[in-house]
């Protein structure tokens, strides 16, 4: 009896910590979401602020006439979505689409969804739910939408307090019950804007593996996913039956470790479908089977470190493969151009080629080598989608003064990024080892580092020690930190000055004085 009674009285402690715990997890997570609220309204400011900021210089540019017509946009005004996107990375150090879902969740619940904000602050909604509940309602009609996501926050909140934990088909289910009842086009909108947004991407993974994302409607996702199943299917029983026939005749063992699931099976259905078996059979003389198709690879191939190493091998946006996988590559093309570039920095630059614009074919191939990606901070757009731009600005008129077209005054920028950097107020500096380091007008000091296989080449070849300085190298005009002065530099300049001006007007304290000059790294 004793016993029992200890036994009850350790459960009731045990549960009473238990339960304690679970409370406390309830308290950080509502202020979690209370904390995600703040946040999102702050990213909304910051929106506002930088459309503020640019309708400010349309205004001053003569651009936008609140009484008259609107005249045809500069090029080199930038989307304030995008200025705002950039200064968040600069301040939180997040991904770029990190960043752009942030500002787009945020202007759409603060201007749109008023109720899941408020929901969001009282702590009862998290911020996964509220985007959700954002995208089931994107196409509802504006005249009713305040309605409608208010009456969804009512449901959801009141099923929280009464004790119901509803998952996420529930909640779905009932807010398109909900549109139904108000505009039963909204529904059908979505569905079909969402039949649009279909799309096939490549993530480069690690180990030589990538991830092929494919984003596709429903009947089309089950008809692919059931061919490849029943090939699966079809392997696993060949594989079964030579199994068996192996064990019969005393060659095999009853249990492999080693055999092929069916997953695996699945992705080989899928290889094989598009790229071919590799068969050189394959082909309109042997029915049954099809033609592979004229697939031709690009393939970079880097010499070894050290002797006895195997080479790299390096696909775009696949990145590096092992030469097993290169062989299987090949077995499976009609050809394939294969480069084997020094890489050595600077082994593509030449005197002639410093002093013209525009960059060769080999010195941009060996610049996306190097970078791997975008190297604005935050983006991770695969350098074969990059332009190759100028650091330090080409001089047009003195091309012997201006930034030259070396490897060291070169960097992959996505389109975006590109124009952000040639009408934006940052400053950009390009150190010898590939390293780029900006200074935001916000006062963020932010540095990226190449990432394709050359900079990774170099790294490894280096064991993490520095290369001896060339001579000369520090009085060379392209390395400067500081950018040389253009047309769009010299305008951002005034336009910067004039604003602090007007500023210190308002304010009534006298001029404001700073030097236009970018600040020394």
């Amino acid at each position: 009896m004793a016993h029992r009674e200890g036994v009850r009285q350790v459960a009731t402690e045990r549960g009473s910590g238990i339960g304690a715990a679970g409370m406390a997890a309830l308290d950080a997570l509502r202020a979690e979401n209370r904390a995600a609220a703040a946040r999102l309204r702050a990213c909304h400011e910051l929106l506002e602020l930088c459309e503020e900021e640019q309708l400010v210089r349309d205004l001053e540019a003569g651009y936008y006439d609140p009484d008259g017509p609107e005249r045809p946009r500069d090029p080199a005004i930038l989307d304030p979505f995008v200025v705002a996107c950039a200064e968040l990375v600069a301040a939180y150090g997040v991904h770029h689409h990190r960043a752009s879902a942030m500002l787009s969740l945020a202007r759409d619940l603060v201007t749109g969804f008023p109720a899941i904000v408020e929901a969001m602050e009282s702590g009862l909604l998290d911020e996964r739910t509220a985007g959700m509940l954002v995208r089931q309602m994107r196409t509802v009609d504006p005249s009713v939408l305040d309605a409608v996501h208010r009456l969804v926050v009512d449901w959801l909140l009141d099923s929280i307090e009464s004790g119901e934990r509803p998952g996420r088909n529930a909640i779905l289910a009932k807010t398109d019950s909900i549109i139904a009842a108000f505009d039963p086009e909204g529904v059908r909108a979505r569905c079909t804007a969402a039949a649009r947004e279909r799309r096939v991407s490549v993530r480069r993974g690690v180990d030589g593996m990538s991830e092929l994302r494919a984003h596709l409607t429903s009947t089309e996702a089950t008809a692919i996913h059931d061919v490849l199943e029943g090939a699966a299917r079809e392997r696993l029983d060949r594989a079964k039956e030579a199994r068996i026939d192996a064990v019969l005749r005393g060659t095999g063992q009853p249990y492999d470790p080693h055999a092929r699931t069916r997953a695996e099976h699945r992705a080989d259905a899928l290889v094989d479908a598009i790229l071919g078996t590799g068969d050189q059979s394959d082909g309109p003389d042997h029915p049954g089977t099809a033609p592979a198709p004229r697939i031709r690879p690009t393939i970079t191939i880097l010499a070894p470190r050290t002797p006895g190493e195997e080479p790299e091998v390096y696909l775009p946006r696949g990145g590096p493969a092992s030469i097993d996988a290169l062989i299987a590559l090949l077995a499976r093309s009609v050809g394939a151009h294969i480069s084997l570039p020094d890489p050595e920095a600077g082994a593509a630059d030449s005197a002639a080629g410093a002093r013209r614009y525009r960059i060769s074919a080999e010195l941009a191939r060996r610049i996306r080598l190097r970078d791997g990606t975008c190297r604005h901070p935050g983006c991770s757009v695969p350098a074969e989608d990059c332009d190759v731009d100028h650091v330090v600005p080409f001089d047009h008129s003195d091309p012997g003064h201006g930034g030259q077209t070396v490897e060291a005054n070169l960097m992959c920028l996505c389109r975006s990024h590109h124009r952000f950097k040639t009408f934006h107020t940052w400053y950009y500096q390009l150190l010898r080892d590939g390293t780029l380091v900006i200074a935001t007008e916000s006062g963020h000091t932010i540095t990226t580092h190449p990432d394709g296989p050359l900079a990774q080449w170099r790294d490894r070849t280096r064991n993490g020690s520095e290369p001896p300085p060339e001579p000369g190298s520090a009085e060379r005009p392209w390395l400067r930190p500081r950018p040389l002065s253009t047309y769009w530099y010299r305008r951002a300049c005034r336009l910067a000055a004039e604003r602090r001006e007007n500023a210190a007007a308002a304010r009534d304290d006298g001029p404001d004085v700073h030097d236009h000059d970018p600040p020394p790294f």
